[in-house]
């Protein structure tokens, strides 16, 4: 027995009872695990706010592209008016410059008609129903004759 008891104080004192030590993992994973959920917390209110940026702004470009198609519509309206008008003054411009060649001939040949000699002779005052009191002048360039009133 006293072998059995020498045995079980020596191996007492060489190893003492010692008293249960405190989980320190324990106190760390709480720790860490609120660490953690508070990350998570963090990490999804981050991204809610990302995802509400990204809405806002392409509810943005969006509207900006219907502005933009509006005013182009716009734009293409003026642009068809402008190209209409621009025909019409096209046309315009080319009839009148058809009537000025037209008056131009007509001038001309009525300077022709004056230029012939013997029209002056055959051409008398009373020839001229509108007025009695006419009077003939020859100007100084090719002798063309002014008609006075």
């Amino acid at each position: 027995m006293s072998s059995s008891t020498n045995f079980l104080n020596n191996i007492l004192l060489n190893y003492p009872l010692q008293a249960p030590v405190p989980n320190i993992t324990n106190s760390t994973t709480s720790s860490s695990d609120e660490t953690r959920n508070k990350r998570k917390i963090s990490n999804r209110e981050s991204a809610r706010r990302s995802r509400m940026r990204k809405q806002k702004h392409l509810e943005d470009v969006k509207s900006q592209v219907t502005r933009y198609k509006m005013v182009n519509h716009q734009l293409m309206n003026r642009l068809r008016l402008v190209n209409h008008n621009g025909q019409i003054v096209q046309q315009e411009n080319q009839w009148l410059l058809l009537e000025l060649v037209m008056l131009q001939q007509k001038l001309n040949h009525l300077h022709n008609l004056m230029a012939e000699p013997e029209l002056h002779h055959t051409l008398l005052p009373s020839a001229w129903p509108c007025n009695n009191n006419v009077t003939t002048v020859f100007s100084d360039q090719n002798q063309l004759p002014l008609v006075t009133l």
